[in-house]
């Protein structure tokens, strides 16, 4: 199983009354590493637009040692000229997908933008902007890695 995974409006609000670094950065992340941490084989790949700003090895600090190890790559940047037919995310992990030859291992994307896919909803765990990644999007998470186990 393969986790897309946003930041903004995930790992931490975003919205009226969130600044970067006023403290609120990645307050979600303990969170989402317990739950990873119950289901070993998920691999990460950063969908967020923070890749596009900093470089790859920046990405990774937020995280745990033993969830960095896990983080396998991020979406390719929109400018990088790699045409797809579907919304912006969504045609983002469809070309990450494509380019490592994995388009039929089983995905989820865990975002806060729903309106960025419009053909695979089905593969979205969608948080609330304000609330981030919140008990209920932990269950709707919990429920895609359950069902990807063989």
């Amino acid at each position: 199983m393969i986790l897309f995974l946003d930041f903004d409006g995930v790992l931490h609000p975003e919205g009226e009354g969130h600044l970067p670094n006023d403290g609120a950065d990645f307050c979600f992340l303990p969170r989402l590493e317990a739950l990873l941490r119950e289901f070993p084989n998920v691999r990460i790949v950063i969908s967020s637009s923070w890749r596009e700003r900093l470089v790859f090895k920046s990405l990774l600090r937020p995280f745990s040692d033993d969830i960095r190890t896990r983080i396998i790559g991020a979406t390719p940047p929109r400018g990088l000229g790699i045409p797809h037919p579907f919304a912006h995310r969504e045609g983002e992990i469809l070309a990450w997908l494509q380019i490592n030859d994995a388009v039929k291992e089983p995905w989820v994307a865990l975002d806060d933008a729903e309106w960025q896919f419009d053909w695979h909803k089905d593969h979205l765990v969608v948080c609330g902007s304000f609330v981030g990644f919140d008990g209920e999007a932990e269950a709707a998470l919990r429920a895609h890695f359950e069902r990807s186990v063989p």
